[in-house]
């Protein structure tokens, strides 16, 4: 077992050895060159130290932006990391240099540098194309002197100029028929500095690191070597993002952790005509960029947790293994009667995600057993005419006291399979308002065999209010307690029809943010 490892560091090889397996990449650097003293200081919380992760997702290499504070070194062993002060030395003409260069933002140069690396993240997505999306790769600057409409003028350009990019790219790749390559992120259409080191990355083999006090890290690349080394040592921990152990610095710490990132398995994503299965490894990010299309309340759940930095780190698996209660995801995915598919040496089990919390809070994970996959049924039209079902309505609904980076008071997540105006089925679901998420199963029933309108939903308010009990031993219970009604009433009154899929604009908001609009002008085809 090696007691050192690599990684880039903007663009050199940098080598760690003995450190500590729990020390944090902030840490690390704060120490490393004065121009990292910033890194010294951590809140993740008030939009902490984001650095740029270069990584092979798969078959899709990846920049990613992450938070320095919550990133174990060990994980970054054959990893890129670029800085805000690499990525403007090393190319001081990049379009998101120049463009910070000639605008005055008001935010700082701390601030300034967490900007750059957002606008370097967003410059390379090949996702971002709608005007919400900008709110949401900016969500973690954290700020009261920004210039937010400066901002705003200022990714839209940068990320204009890389849509005209990946536009011409593929118009040269479509003769070759390799278009989609381009619109996927799987072809690099801009071989500048970044890109090239970026694509020359291959998948991470099985690693092991032991630290100076002897604790072990290990990276199996096999479920099988995974289940091994669990065996071999039974207390130690599985990491996968590994935010939640970063943030313990001394605190709590383990004697050997096992990393799941690099598991095949873990990081499968199948699709069926019926369902997805989606790998526990897999970062919650991903999981709005593979499926956030056909399933919208997914990426709008998504954008109130945490940050950007956080949810490209953070994987479902490990969201749902920490058994936060009061987690808003896991109320929508009991709302999409989502399952799990728990694994140990003695076989699989499958359980609904609704019974996934006992009573006392904890989960039904039982000693050396793991989350292996979520299942999430899809709803496409085939499968709904099977049902009898013309028309499905579901969404979810958040209180906070700000948009990101908060703790959560309560979460609604209702779901709808209706035959014309008819509940064929209904699934209501709260989190944070009880000790667990849970199932709200008496009003399903009472809803089922029902017309969706008003006196529907009124009729159904008390028995929502009788039902759903609150946690006492918390604060604002009164408050919590009303949550359970005023959330219903608002997914009402965003679906009012049978048929409206998509909720109704019944704001001003909706009329002068335009987020489904496009961030630059129309491209010729």
């Amino acid at each position: 077992m090696q007691s050192w490892f690599t990684f880039e560091l903007d663009g050199e090889e940098c080598r760690v050895e003995k450190e500590d397996t729990h020390r944090s990449l902030a840490s690390f650097l704060s120490q490393l060159d004065p121009c990292f003293h910033d890194f010294s200081i951590h809140d993740a919380w008030q939009g902490g130290n984001p650095v740029v992760m270069g990584d092979l997702e798969g078959d899709r290499h990846r920049f990613r932006v992450v938070d320095a504070g919550l990133i174990m070194l060990p994980m970054l062993a054959g990893r890129q990391i670029w800085t805000s002060e690499g990525i403007q030395n090393a190319e001081p003409d990049h379009p998101v240099n120049l463009a910070l260069r000639n605008h005055q933002l008001e935010c700082g140069i701390e601030r300034t540098g967490a900007l750059r690396i957002l606008l370097f993240e967003g410059y390379y997505r090949p996702d971002l194309r709608r005007q919400g999306q900008i709110s949401d790769q900016f969500d973690s600057i954290v700020t009261r002197t920004a210039n937010t409409p400066a901002i705003r003028e200022v990714a839209a350009q940068v990320f204009a100029s890389t849509e005209q990019l990946r536009l011409e790219a593929a118009q040269r790749a479509e003769r070759s028929g390799h278009e989609s390559s381009v619109w996927t992120g799987k072809h690099d259409i801009f071989e500048d500095r970044f890109t090239k080191r970026l694509f020359r990355m291959k998948e991470r083999p099985s690693f092991s690191y032991v630290d100076g006090a002897k604790r072990r890290f290990y990276r199996p690349s096999t479920l099988v070597e995974m289940l091994r080394l669990k065996r071999e040592y039974p207390n130690a921990r599985l990491v996968s993002g590994g935010t939640e152990l970063a943030s313990l610095a001394g605190g709590v710490e383990w004697p050997n952790l096992i990393s799941v990132e690099a598991i095949k398995e873990l990081t499968d994503f199948i699709t069926t005509e019926e369902e997805w299965e989606i790998g526990s490894a897999i970062s919650l990010t991903e999981i709005a960029e593979l499926i956030g299309r056909e399933c919208p309340s997914i990426p709008k759940v998504l954008r109130r947790f945490a940050s950007r930095p956080i949810r490209n780190r953070v994987s479902l698996g490990g969201y749902l293994a920490s058994s936060w209660k009061d987690g808003p995801i896991t109320a929508l995915l009991m709302a999409l009667n989502a399952r799990v598919i728990l694994l140990s040496e003695d076989g699989e089990r499958d359980a609904p995600l609704s019974q996934f919390f006992e009573e006392t809070g904890e989960s039904i994970l039982i000693p050396n057993e793991i989350i292996r996959a979520v299942i999430i049924p899809r709803n496409s039209a085939s499968v709904l005419a099977q049902r009898g079902v013309t028309a499905t309505i579901t969404d979810i609904y958040t209180a906070a006291p700000r948009r990101s980076l908060s703790r959560v008071w309560g979460t609604g997540a209702f779901s709808l399979e209706l035959r014309d105006q008819t509940i064929a089925k209904a699934r209501i679901a709260y989190s944070g308002i009880g000790k667990i998420p849970t199932r709200v199963r008496d009003v399903e029933e009472f809803l089922a065999g029902k017309k969706w309108n008003e006196s529907t939903a009124l009729e159904a308010l008390p028995l929502l209010n009788d039902k759903v009990e609150v946690d006492e031993s918390r604060g604002e219970s009164a408050y919590r307690k009303q949550l359970v009604v005023t959330l219903f009433q608002k997914f009402l009154s965003q679906h009012p029809k049978h048929d409206s899929i998509r909720p109704e604009q019944l704001t001003a908001t909706g009329e002068f943010a335009k987020l489904d609009q496009p961030f630059f002008d129309a491209l010729p085809s």
